[in-house]
């Protein structure tokens, strides 16, 4: 970090150093899901911005602060429009907030740094300069933007270490120039962290109201478009046009097993769901859906086992038996240390309800092999990719 300042050689990155290494206790890396992104403690009382966008939907996320200290957290306030989240922590952190500008519009050319945290990774620094500056709009303070690509969530500091907004994907703002990054200023959710500075016994409850970006009906998550006005919402991966009949398969199919799609995608072309062999089963089986970039193939993988500790050639004998005999559609195969069940499919003249069976049906395989397994070589059975 000191190399990446000391490059530019000036008094104003000298100080913004020395800044930086105050502000680093106060950057958090937030897990929602499969979702990653960075968030940064705004208030007394430990709560956290990030960028709603970032986070997907969740209610509950994990948080870990720079000395390594993990806690959970929950999702109190979300602005869909302006893509702002707060997270209150479980419990007080013991960390300082940042300091927030006084609502100013940014100058050009003028000089900032990004802090950021991903889950497992250290503090990354980008400095950088304000590059473009949008019209108001009803008198609003405007986002801006600056030369350097950042991840969501992501606080952004003047040379005297106070926040002047945070790295954000508002609904029709759209960035200059590939690689720079869209930044919402600090004064356009002071009004939200205003609601949230109080004890954090009084915002445990808390559920945010999600709102339509575009005439601020609330919406349901679970739902692809508001239901007033017809839009489609945004999501942390957005429905690809060209693959909207595949998606629609996809998603009814899912909903046919109970399972809502919005909630179940976790890459634009990958869902991660949950699903039992039969209703009283007590544990669940992982499945991961995903379909290629041109929607013609869907492709499933589920976790049977880990490899055993002995009898590997007689275990891996019997797994090329297993496919040569009884797997069908399906087969077995190996990764790492571990043993799943996967099958390709062609999407052409797919049905939701072929999806919905051929799900059900990987699961019931996954379910079979896995007792299988570890009743003749004590595989330990495994429900989730690389859990033990």
């Amino acid at each position: 970090m000191t190399s990446q300042l000391a490059a530019h050689g000036d008094g104003d990155l000298a100080l913004l150093h020395e800044r930086v290494a105050r502000a680093r206790r106060s950057i958090v890396a937030i897990r929602a899901g499969v979702l990653v992104t960075t968030g940064w403690v705004a208030l007394g009382n430990g709560v956290v911005v990030t960028s709603r966008r970032g986070l997907g939907y969740p209610t509950e996320v994990a948080l870990t602060f720079d000395d390594g200290r993990s806690m959970a957290g929950r999702v109190i306030v979300a602005d869909v429009s302006r893509d702002v989240a707060l997270v209150a922590p479980g419990e007080p952190p013991g960390v300082a907030a940042l300091a927030v500008r006084a609502p100013a519009e940014p100058r050009l050319g003028e000089r900032a740094a990004v802090l950021s945290c991903l889950p497992g990774q250290s503090l990354r620094l980008a400095v950088a300069r304000v590059c473009h500056v949008a019209r108001k709009v009803d008198g609003q303070l405007p986002a801006f933007e600056l030369d350097v690509a950042a991840p969501l969530g992501a606080p952004v500091l003047d040379p005297e270490g106070r926040v002047l907004g945070v790295v954000a994907a508002p609904s029709g703002v759209e960035g200059e120039l590939p690689g720079h990054s869209v930044v919402l200023p600090a004064g356009a959710f002071q009004s939200l962290l205003a609601s949230a500075d109080r004890p954090l016994g009084e915002l445990r409850d808390r559920a945010p109201v999600y709102r339509c970006p575009a005439c601020e009906e609330p919406f349901d998550i679970e739902s692809d478009r508001c239901l007033g006005c017809g839009r489609l919402l945004p999501h942390a991966f957005a429905p690809s046009p060209a693959r909207a009949g595949v998606e629609r398969v996809i998603r009814q199919g899912l909903s046919a097993l109970g399972i809502i799609a919005n909630r179940a995608r976790v890459g634009p072309r990958a869902w991660r769901i949950a699903q039992r062999p039969f209703p009283a089963a007590e544990t669940a089986t992982q499945v991961d859906v995903e379909i290629d970039e041109a929607g013609r193939l869907l492709t499933l993988r589920a976790p049977v086992v880990g490899l055993p500790a002995a009898n590997h050639e007689p275990f891996y004998r019997f797994l090329l038996t297993m496919n040569d005999q009884t797997t069908g559609e399906f087969r077995v195969s190996i990764t790492g240390d571990e043993v799943s069940v996967s099958c390709v499919a062609s999407l052409g003249g797919f049905s939701d309800h072929e999806a919905a069976l051929l799900i059900d049906g990987l699961v019931q395989m996954a379910d079979e092999y896995r007792r299988t397994l570890a009743e003749t070589f004590e595989a330990a059975p495994r429900f989730e990719s690389g859990s033990r």
